[in-house]
């Protein structure tokens, strides 16, 4: 691993400069500004800190339009490849539409776009890898379970892609009948679900601390008593759930710390949390943030603040499937610069939608900590498990 300092006139001369050098294979891990007194010029300089494995290729700028495998004179071939539809390029319109607006507060701001200028980056490398072609020449049945995978909410260019794979992978070819178009889809969907393993020891810590971030409504309260509940995740160790809302706990929390006999404890000031950090015995602390907007002024900051006071063993972030792909890549592009360990998904019973999970594991690369689909605490929580969502995917289509 190679480790190198930049510097430029702006953060994008000097990540231009690193990238002359190593590639796009490059990895930010610090970028500040240099007053310009401590120039030898007298004028003011960004500097960036990079990391790159000499050993992994710089990836090709000319990737060839895909065609389906040849395996006799009739295996219909994919026409030249068309622009990219309108979806492709979503999410990095996301981090634009993130820089457009900007926060309000200056001594947060260097910070944040330097740290989104960074994700933006990783964001167009693993979208120059993904981009999606035209498959309108595949066989009637590969476009019917595209269409129908994309009907119930998963971006196209997913779609697209595990289209392709099941493609090159179905024992009949071209001649293939839509069950063995679905079951060859179900592979690539099983291979991509990664599931947070809760059996894992948090290293040289007491015990073990989870911090739940997300929007305002995100379930994050709910989910909370769900970990806390389920028999197969924390509901067998002695939980403490802390609440920081500035209102207090709520009643839902009050009747389930009776009903279940989990301690609850308000602590709104981060002085508070951090005092109790070191006092909590139990075997796992879920510390429950407050709800907001995660553009108001200053909020990042506030999550860090908790982050530093709470030293989680984990961080959940929680996404609730009734909100809009694009609002969730929005709001999940911010979080991700806590560096979360896995995603809650919440209100699965609420949506007609179930795709837009694998559309978001697909670009958020996280593992799912489980699946939250009504509001009954002792019932309604799945362990991650891909096997439910593929389901709520093809329910329809499995029994034709």
């Amino acid at each position: 691993m190679k480790v190198k300092t930049f510097t430029g006139s702006s953060l994008s001369e000097a990540i231009v400069k690193a990238k002359q050098e190593f590639g796009s294979n490059i990895i930010l891990l610090e970028s500040k500004q240099i007053p310009a007194s401590r120039t030898k010029n007298g004028t003011k300089l960004a500097q960036i800190t990079v990391s790159v494995d000499p050993e992994q290729p710089v990836p090709q700028k000319n990737v060839e339009a895909w065609a389906p495998p040849r395996l006799d004179t009739k295996r219909p071939q994919v026409t030249t490849a068309k622009s990219p539809t309108k979806g492709d390029n979503d999410f990095n319109k996301v981090i634009q539409d993130i820089l457009a607006k900007k926060p309000k507060v200056k001594d947060q701001e260097n910070k944040i776009l330097d740290e989104l200028a960074s994700l933006k980056d990783q964001i167009n490398q693993l979208q120059a890898n993904t981009k999606s072609e035209p498959t309108d020449a595949l066989p009637a049945f590969y476009s019917e379970v595209r269409d129908e995978m994309m009907d119930k909410g998963m971006q196209q260019k997913l779609a697209d892609r595990l289209i392709r794979r099941a493609y090159s992978i179905t024992e009949n070819g071209p001649t293939a009948g839509k069950q063995e178009i679905i079951e060859s889809v179900i592979i690539e969907l099983k291979n991509m679900f990664k599931a947070y393993n809760y059996k894992k020891k948090a290293p040289k810590k007491k015990n073990k601390v989870v911090l739940m971030v997300g929007g305002t409504g995100a379930g994050k309260t709910t989910s909370a008593m769900k970990l806390a509940a389920h028999q197969e995740i924390f509901g067998k160790k002695e939980v403490l759930v802390v609440s920081t809302d500035l209102y207090g706990p709520t009643e839902a929390l009050k009747a389930f710390s009776k009903m279940n006999g989990t301690e609850v404890l308000d602590k709104k000031r981060v002085d508070e949390l951090e005092k109790l950090m070191k006092s909590a015995e139990q075997d796992v602390v879920i510390v429950d943030t407050p709800g907001e907007s995660p553009f108001a002024p200053n909020y990042l900051k506030k999550l860090e603040e908790y982050v530093k006071a709470v030293k989680p063993s984990d961080i959940f972030l929680v996404l609730p499937m009734t909100t809009d792909l694009k609002d969730m890549y929005l709001s999940a592009a911010l979080y991700m610069l806590l560096k979360p360990s896995g995603i809650m998904l919440t209100k699965f019973d609420e949506t007609a939608q179930p795709g837009k999970l694998f559309s978001i594991i697909d670009e958020l690369k996280l593992p799912v900590a489980g699946i939250a689909d009504g509001k009954r605490i002792f019932i309604d929580m799945q362990m991650p498990n891909a096997d439910y969502a593929i389901h709520k995917l093809f329910d329809m289509n499995r029994g034709a």
